[in-house]
């Protein structure tokens, strides 16, 4: 028996900027619409455009992964002050920055919101190490770094094999994110 294959989407972007924002709205709308397409969302579990995702998920019925720099639950809320209101929190212990190794492997596809150094630091670890079949998508004009992330990979002398796709309308970019990798399935299952 075949199971149906559930796609894993991390949505990443700024912790910094407010959910209420303009570019929080469209956060909410792009983790919308991955539940509503029935995927599971993946953020660092951390405040601001993650988070606006996750309510957005939340609101569709979706599925909501964190992956949370703390070792346990206090420390993730009293240390980084993070919001406890994804499903499921997986606590590795490993602080930021190699917290974003394992949100972004574990992805099928990485949409990038927005973003400062934290979420660079994402891109360029899923622009050179997400393999065939999976895709990143940039949504222009969201603040933050985005409209510099496909520039940045064009200068990159190494070739990825995910595609990167950028857009102006969350709707369209998770449209796109879904069909590529609907169409190539992964290898690595």
């Amino acid at each position: 028996m075949e199971l149906e294959r559930i796609w894993k989407i991390a949505v990443l972007g700024s912790a910094s900027v407010p959910e209420e924002s303009s570019p929080g709205g469209k956060a909410f709308e792009i983790g919308q619409s991955i539940a509503l397409k029935k995927g599971v969302i993946l953020t660092g579990a951390c405040p601001g455009l993650p988070h606006a995702a996750v309510l957005g998920a939340s609101s569709a019925g979706g599925i909501t992964v964190g992956i949370s720099p703390a070792s346990n639950r206090e420390e993730h809320i009293s240390v980084y002050s993070y919001p406890v209101d994804s499903q499921i929190i997986l606590y590795t212990g490993m602080g930021p920055k190699a917290r974003n190794v394992i949100l972004v492997r574990s992805s099928d596809a990485c949409i990038f919101v927005g973003g400062r150094m934290g979420t660079l630091n994402e891109f360029t670890i899923a622009y050179d190490e997400l393999g065939p079949g999976c895709a990143v998508g940039v949504l222009l004009d969201s603040g933050g770094f985005s409209n510099e992330f496909s520039r940045l990979a064009s200068l990159s002398d190494s070739r990825p094999v995910a595609l990167l796709a950028v857009e102006f309308e969350p709707q369209a970019l998770v449209d796109k994110m879904f069909d590529h990798i609907s169409r190539h399935q992964l290898s690595r299952y």
